[in-house]
């Protein structure tokens, strides 16, 4: 009898949060990219950046190109904005200068 009642409850445990209900209760992403002009000079450099701007709050992606010196950022903008972004890359010692930002369109 405990096992029956122990899978009845782990069932409505799973039905609960893999419910399409949760689902839409979330907020939709808003998908944009920038792309800053950085002073970083060195592969430590890119290295610091590519350990610590993961963690930003709505960060999904990002490249670090020495070579150009750019910091290229694929983000969340409900969660972010660009001028958050550029103030963590500055945090860490860097100047961050917008050269291109755009929101990505939905996918359908």
């Amino acid at each position: 009898m405990r096992k029956l009642l122990a899978f009845c409850l782990m069932a409505l445990f799973l039905a609960a949060f893999s419910s399409p209900a949760g689902a839409a209760a979330r907020k939709p992403k808003k998908v944009a990219e920038v792309t800053f002009v950085t002073s970083i000079d060195c592969k430590n450099c890119v290295r610091k950046v590519e350990a610590n701007l993961p963690f930003e709050k709505g960060v999904l992606d990002m490249k670090v190109t020495l070579a150009d010196k750019t910091v290229w950022v694929k983000f969340d903008a409900v969660k972010t904005s660009v001028e958050a972004l550029s103030a963590a890359i500055e945090k860490l010692g860097y100047t961050a200068q917008v050269v291109q930002a755009e929101t990505v369109p939905a996918k359908q």
